[in-house]
C-alpha cells in the first residue's frame, strides 16, 4: 500500500521515532503465538531496536521454561530487530511494573482474553501505572495494520497519539479516521431549545473547536476522514467501538492524560471501559514518556 501524502504534514513529526525498545507480556497460553506475531508488525512499522519478551513465572524459574519460550518466539518473531526471553517470579504480568528494564521501555503489548477468561483488572493496573504506552492485543485481532481510528478530544494531550497515527501513515500508507464524540449537555431544556435544535449548536461548537485545534498544532487534515458523532448516552465507548466496526479498524488508538491524572480518570478513561466494552479490538494507549516523567528523572536527563 503506498503511503497517503501527508495526512498531518506539520504535526511535530517524532513520536514514532522513540519506540525504540518493546516488552511482550507471554503467559505460556494459546494467545502467545498471536501476540509475538503481532509483535512483529509492529516492530517493523515502529522500526524498534530491540523486543523484550517476558515471562512472570510464579514458581518454575528454570533453564527449561526460558528454553521453551526462546523457541517459541525464534518460530513465531521474523522482525529484524534483537529479541531477549526474561523470565521473572511473580504472581501475575503486573509483576513487570516492578522490572528494573522498565525504565528504557517505550511500549508494553499484553494478550487480551475474553470476559470468559479474564476480568481485565491486571490490563488496566498496567495501562494506568506505566509511563510508557501500551498495547492490548486480543487473539482475534488480525496481522494487520491498515485503517486505525483515533478518538480525538481537540486538546494538546491528544498530539502524541496524532504524531503516532502519522507515523503509522508514513511507514505503510494506513488509513485514519479521527473520531469526535459529543453530546447534548443535561439541563439543556432550560434554554427553550429541542433536543435536536441544541444537538445542532453543540455541533457548530465542536467543528469550531476542531478549526481552532487544527490552527493551533498546525494539523493538516486534508487526507483523513473526520467523524462527528452525536451521543444520546453520555458513554463514547461504546460509540468508539462501533463506528470502529463499521469501518472495520484494525486497530483503536486511544491518547492517555498523562499519569498524574490517569489514577483518578481510569474509572470512567475511554482506555479501561474500552476494554470492558469489547475485547475484539486491538487498542493502543498512547503515553508521551517524557510529559509523564517525574520533575527530577526530567532534571537528572537534562
Amino acid at each position: 500500500m503506498r503511503p497517503a501524502a501527508g495526512i498531518f504534514n506539520t504535526v511535530k513529526h517524532h513520536h514514532m521515532q522513540h519506540l525504540n525498545t518493546f516488552l511482550v507480556c507471554l503467559d505460556s497460553t494459546a494467545i502467545d503465538e498471536q501476540l509475538i506475531k503481532y509483535s512483529t508488525m509492529f516492530a517493523e512499522v515502529a522500526s524498534c531496536k530491540k523486543v523484550y519478551f517476558v515471562h512472570i513465572a510464579q514458581k518454575n524459574l528454570s533453564v527449561k521454561i526460558k528454553q521453551f519460550f526462546e523457541e517459541k518466539v525464534a518460530e513465531h518473531f521474523t522482525g529484524s530487530c534483537e529479541t531477549e526471553v526474561q523470565i521473572h517470579q511473580g504472581s501475575d504480568a503486573t509483576q513487570v511494573l516492578e522490572w528494573d528494564g522498565l525504565k528504557g521501555i517505550d511500549m508494553i503489548l499484553l494478550g487480551i482474553k475474553s470476559k470468559k477468561e479474564s476480568s481485565g483488572v491486571h490490563a488496566a493496573k498496567i495501562i494506568n501505572s506505566a509511563k510508557c504506552s501500551v498495547l492490548l492485543v486480543p487473539r482475534t485481532a488480525e496481522i494487520k495494520l491498515e485503517k486505525v481510528i483515533l478518538p480525538l478530544d481537540f486538546s494538546g494531550t491528544s498530539l502524541p497519539a496524532l504524531e503516532f497515527a502519522q507515523g503509522i501513515n508514513a511507514k505503510n500508507g494506513a488509513e485514519v479516521f479521527l473520531h469526535h464524540v459529543y453530546f447534548v449537555p443535561t439541563g439543556y431544556t432550560h434554554t427553550g431549545k429541542t433536543y435536536d435544535e441544541m444537538a445542532e449548536i453543540m455541533k457548530k461548537n465542536k467543528l469550531r473547536e476542531y478549526e481552532q485545534f487544527k490552527r493551533e498544532h498546525n494539523v493538516d487534515d486534508a487526507k483523513t476522514e473526520v467523524i462527528f458523532e452525536l451521543d444520546d448516552d453520555e458513554n463514547p465507548s461504546d460509540n468508539i467501538c462501533e463506528m470502529a466496526k463499521e469501518r472495520n479498524v484494525d486497530l483503536i488508538m486511544v491518547a492517555s492524560r498523562g499519569r498524574t491524572k490517569l489514577a483518578s480518570m481510569l474509572k470512567h478513561s475511554t482506555a479501561a471501559s474500552l476494554i470492558n466494552y469489547d475485547r475484539d479490538l486491538a487498542c493502543l494507549v498512547v503515553k508521551d514518556k517524557t510529559s509523564n516523567m517525574g520533575f527530577f528523572e526530567a532534571l537528572m536527563k537534562l
